[in-house]
């Protein structure tokens, strides 16, 4: 059976949450039309090994690329045979339904160029965002609410003519911009006049970062910001959009104040600092 939809992650040796990844595509009834392509940036490659062991569950193919998200997901994008393409990250899974549901949305509807779909964790909570409930179409004014990389699904034939993913920027970069390049990449394919829709019905898994959190993540916080803010200089976006979301940031951390919730009042202050860095155009 051909390939429909090729799958795409990156990641430096997480083992585990790649290998429950692989499960979940090996179990869900459209596997035969599945691809997953795993790039695996760790120096043994211990993953692409693991994930081997599970053949011939799934159909998969493996490799290795210098560090960076963005990097990995192009050579990664360079390998797929798929109609259709999506990027997990590492710790995303998929509920059986949701990538039969995807293929079917697309097979629907020959005009749409891309889907985003919400995420979830595994006891059912939002992860990452908080997820409107109600399907729209993406535009420039909602992309940030209604997008988040694994829960992104497009036509390849988009994404390779859009130039893939922009490499100096997310999560390994070698630049300040350490976020933003999903949304970056969803901007050009609207630009380029690509119909993208939101659809909550469909659900992927994913772990949330909030969940283990340490001192690091305020830095982590703070790069992810400069990202965002870099994102809307580039794309001449709303600056009234970009004050609100700011301005919620700032409006949050006396009530995590309140609760007690030190780190994450912390970490709301450098994305805030972050974010305006980036647009302006500071050194991080």
């Amino acid at each position: 059976m051909a390939v429909r939809l090729s799958l795409v992650v990156t990641t430096v040796g997480r083992v585990p949450e790649v290998v429950r990844l692989a499960r979940s595509i090996a179990g869900s009834p459209n596997a035969a039309e599945l691809e997953l392509i795993v790039v695996d940036q760790s120096a043994d490659c211990r993953v692409v090994t693991a994930v081997g062991e599970l053949a011939p569950a799934i159909r998969w193919r493996g490799t290795t690329s210098p560090r960076g998200a963005s990097l990995g997901r192009n050579t990664g994008l360079r390998l797929a045979t798929g109609d259709l393409v999506g990027f997990p990250n590492d710790n995303t899974w998929y509920p059986p339904d949701t990538l039969p549901r995807m293929v079917a949305r697309f097979d629907e509807n020959p005009g749409l160029g891309g889907l985003c779909v919400p995420l979830s964790t595994a006891d059912g909570r939002p992860a990452m965002l908080r997820w409107p409930d109600r399907a729209v179409a993406v535009d420039r004014r909602n992309f940030y609410r209604t997008g988040v990389m694994p829960g992104m699904f497009f036509r390849r034939a988009l994404v390779t003519a859009a130039g893939g993913l922009d490499e100096t920027i997310g999560t390994g970069a070698s630049g300040p911009a350490q976020s933003g390049e999903e949304s970056d990449l969803l901007l050009r394919v609207l630009a380029d006049g690509a119909r993208v829709d939101y659809e909550p019905a469909i659900v992927v898994h994913n772990d949330e970062p909030r969940d283990r959190l340490d001192v690091s993540f305020v830095a982590k916080m703070r790069r992810y910001g400069v990202g965002q803010g870099y994102l809307w200089r580039r794309h001449h976006l709303s600056r009234a959009l970009l004050g609100g979301l700011v301005a919620r940031k700032a409006v949050a951390v006396p009530v995590r104040l309140a609760r007690g919730e030190r780190l994450l009042a912390r970490a709301d202050v450098a994305w805030a600092h972050g974010c305006l860095t980036g647009y302006l155009g500071r050194s991080a």
